[in-house]
């Protein structure tokens, strides 16, 4: 499994994809800087910087996710890697926890800019604060699973991206306008689920659906492991041949 994590790591380091996104990150982080350090305090510029930075998160996690197996298929290496000693079940394995891992360390380095920028700024940052962004992550770990199922069953890195996205979107604005409507059904839609840092920082939107942090956990977990069970049955009977 290390040898199979260390490969994966390999190939993410050598492509511009990561400095492209810590590039970003801190170009966005330091952008916030600037227009709020005149006015704002530390809990502010870490509320704004912290959620812009996580949206892009978002974005390069569905990406570099995608390419896990889509670049696999694009160079016709994955048929080489599937005739390796290791089993598909690890294989597939070593791809959730390296896109996982990978997602972590972004979400680490987003917290170390934010936080060391705030130290320079007046006013004191709370452990709230702290929490919910430790909260947002089970957003990115949601939309891991969902693109590796997806990454499986297309052989596109385009059309998993896009297949992600688009699920993402309208299934959240649908969701959106149903809670006004329909809040019994609107609850059924798992991606008003994911996000459980909204318990706390817009608690009367969860209210309304009448469920609780718990539920929502609970019910995106139950997401997670139905994903992977899909994705883990169909790497296995695939053969992946042009």
């Amino acid at each position: 499994m290390r040898s199979l994590l260390a490969n994966e790591f390999m190939k993410w380091r050598r492509t511009i994809k990561p400095l492209i996104a810590l590039g970003m990150y801190t170009a966005i982080i330091l952008l916030t800087y600037f227009f709020v350090r005149a006015d704002g305090d530390a809990a502010t510029f870490v509320n704004f910087a912290a959620m812009a930075a996580m949206t892009f998160l978002g974005i390069f996690t569905i990406v570099f996710t995608a390419e896990m197996i889509g670049n696999e298929l694009k160079y016709d290496t994955l048929k080489h890697l599937l005739m390796s000693p290791y089993s598909r079940d690890r294989i597939l394995l070593s791809k959730l926890l390296a896109a996982l891992l990978i997602m972590l360390a972004q979400f680490v380095f987003i917290l170390a800019v934010t936080y060391g920028l705030a130290l320079t700024l007046d006013g004191n940052l709370t452990f709230e604060q702290f929490r919910n962004l430790l909260l947002s992550v089970s957003s990115g770990v949601f939309v891991i699973f969902l693109t590796l199922m997806f990454s499986v069953v297309f052989k596109s890195t385009g059309v998993v991206i896009g297949f992600t996205v688009l699920a993402n979107f309208l299934s959240t604005m649908i969701g959106g306008l149903l809670i006004t409507w329909k809040p019994a059904i609107a609850k059924w839609i798992v991606f008003l689920h994911t996000d459980l840092s909204v318990y706390y920082q817009s608690p009367g939107f969860m209210e309304t659906m009448d469920v609780t942090i718990w539920f929502s956990a609970l019910y995106v977990l139950i997401h997670i492991v139905a994903f992977y069970i899909i994705t883990a049955f169909m790497f296995r009977s695939k053969t992946f041949a042009e």
